[in-house]
């Protein structure tokens, strides 16, 4: 041990590099894991797609591994076993092998389903353009594999060294979230613009898939700090807790904490096969109420640890955690409802409430071209009437789907998620806290990953100012995706500065990786859904 160990022991503890397995033995999960990804990718291309596993099979493969994984690590939480852990290292990288060749299969798909164009169009494949052309980065659902991917790759280079495995039990449920999001946002093809056909694409949306994927790491390894350092997870829950409450209040449209519509969760209408929703919402009994008891009981179990966090009695934090625990009960059996009903639903027509055809019936006249002038001569009854007559007319092809609204199943998923981590993190933590690495371990690898998030968010914007000048002759225009992903790069910003010239480490540096990364959440999907812009198509 060196003089800087002696006078720095924390620091000496962070930089440790005994745990870590040397040499290429310490990479091989990685490097297997980009072997195997190659050799599927080759498969695909001397088999054919015909015979060939499909990408959103792999894609479910892969959120399968990284699920087996987080369980085998969440299990070596309060039982350590070194088999438990060295199969969930495998798992992981399994699931980063699948992940990546589901994205490398899909571009291939993309290839083909371009040459097959081109012959079409009785044009040769040496006509065909260069890679950048079919590059698999087209929508949020290919952003979303790679996002993923990033996250998995990030953790499995992570777990080179053997205290820092556990990261595994939050990065990787994360990454397969993100693989839910993309399995309901469906997989199909989509073109482009013209004018976004450019090189540039490929380089800046696979710089930002990377960049994501180090923050969500980071995300994770800032979770578990805080919890090493001490907090409470009975202080966490009230953090979780404001983002499952406003989870529940903005589903459905905000309609079921609504006084109109109150305890009802209605979901999105479609016609035959199309991909766009009409202006109807079908009910779904019991989700609804099943939300409504959720929030209940959470507001029921954050009151109970409020008590026991001001008198330090054990009986509120019993009566807390059980009621935590049904909580996530009741949200688990909301979504397996929801699930269940948008799959078997047959009679869409019974759950759709008349009180809607009035707005339907102006919308059918607006895609008919009718001038609001036009509209306002005909009365309410003939627009609920000319609703009601379509309806019924249309009501063998009117059926639910769960693509509906990707995001907001997505974050009640991930809500689901966020309060199972509460209940287990506090059912024991003294457990968890004992299988973590030293605090000056995860202290340094968050400066690190974020550190590395930063440049990557910088290399982001500088290469979409490049193709959005070449595509539509201007570097910045303020767009709302621009917009987002600026804020997100200045909040890594502040976290390196508050770091570098005023010294900040532990829980606040804990505190503002949390929040940056929550910045990049919302560039990633709340801009895409919820905002206009040019980024609208993807």
């Amino acid at each position: 041990m060196n003089r800087h160990s002696i006078t720095y022991p924390q620091a000496a503890a962070a930089v440790e590099p005994a745990s870590r397995t040397k040499g290429v033995q310490g990479h091989m999960p990685f490097l297997i894991a980009m072997t195997a990804a190659a050799a599927i990718f080759g498969l695909r291309f001397a088999i054919g797609g015909e015979r060939f596993i499909g990408d959103e099979a792999l894609m479910m493969l892969a959120l399968a591994a990284y699920l087996t994984a987080a369980i085998f690590y969440l299990t070596n939480f309060y039982a350590p076993f070194r088999f438990a852990e060295r199969l969930g290292l495998w798992a992981a990288g399994i699931g980063v092998a699948l992940n990546l060749a589901s994205w490398l299969v899909r571009w291939v798909a993309a290839y083909d389903r371009e040459l097959a164009i081109f012959q079409s169009q009785g044009r040769s494949a040496a006509e065909m353009p260069w890679l950048f052309r079919y590059v698999p980065f087209a929508n949020l659902y290919d952003l979303s594999l790679a996002f993923a991917f990033g996250a998995g790759v990030t953790t499995l280079i992570v777990m080179r060294r053997r205290e820092l495995r556990g990261i595994a039990a939050i990065a990787l449920p994360l990454a397969a979230i993100i693989l839910v999001l993309a399995r309901f946002i469906g997989g199909e093809f989509v073109d482009l613009p013209p004018v976004l056909d450019s090189y540039w694409r490929p380089i800046h949306v696979g710089v930002a898939s990377i960049a994501y994927g180090v923050g969500l790491v980071c995300f994770a390894v800032a979770v578990l700090y805080l919890l090493k350092d001490g907090l409470r997870p009975e202080k966490m829950a009230f953090w979780n807790a404001a983002f499952v409450l406003g989870v529940f209040a903005t589903i459905s449209r905000f309609g079921v904490f609504s006084f109109d519509t109150f305890a009802t969760y209605a979901s999105s209408v479609f016609v035959g096969t199309s991909r766009a929703s009409i202006p109807l919402r079908a009910d779904l009994p019991y989700v609804g109420w099943l939300i409504v008891a959720a929030a209940v009981l959470l507001l029921a179990s954050l009151g109970a640890w409020a008590s026991f966090l001001s008198n330090g009695r054990r009986r509120e934090q019993h009566i807390g955690l059980g009621l935590m625990a049904s909580s996530l009960i009741a949200q688990g059996a909301a979504i397996g409802m929801l699930v269940y009903q948008v799959r078997t639903l047959t009679n869409v027509v019974s759950r759709i409430a008349p009180e809607q055809y009035e707005r339907f019936g102006i919308w059918m006249l607006q895609q008919q071209g009718a001038t609001s002038q036009q509209i306002a001569t005909v009365t309410a009854m003939q627009l609920a009437g000319m609703a009601d007559t379509w309806v019924r007319q249309n009501s063998d092809s009117l059926r639910l789907s769960l693509n509906a609204n990707p995001v907001e199943l997505a974050a009640l998923i991930t809500a689901f998620t966020g309060t199972f981590f509460i209940v287990l993190m506090a059912a024991k933590p003294d457990r968890i806290r004992e299988s973590l690495p030293a605090a000056a371990i995860l202290d340094g690898l968050m400066y690190k990953l974020g550190g590395i998030t930063f440049a990557g968010l910088a290399l982001l914007l500088i290469t979409g100012a490049v193709w959005a000048n070449e595509s539509w002759g201007r570097y910045w225009g303020w767009d709302a995706k621009e917009t987002g992903a600026l804020v997100a790069w200045l909040t890594y910003a502040g976290f390196l500065h508050s770091r570098v010239a005023y010294g900040w480490q532990g829980r606040r540096s804990a505190y503002f990786a949390i929040v940056a990364f929550l910045f990049i959440i919302f560039t990633y999907l709340g801009v895409s859904y919820l905002l206009p812009g040019l980024h609208s198509y993807a």
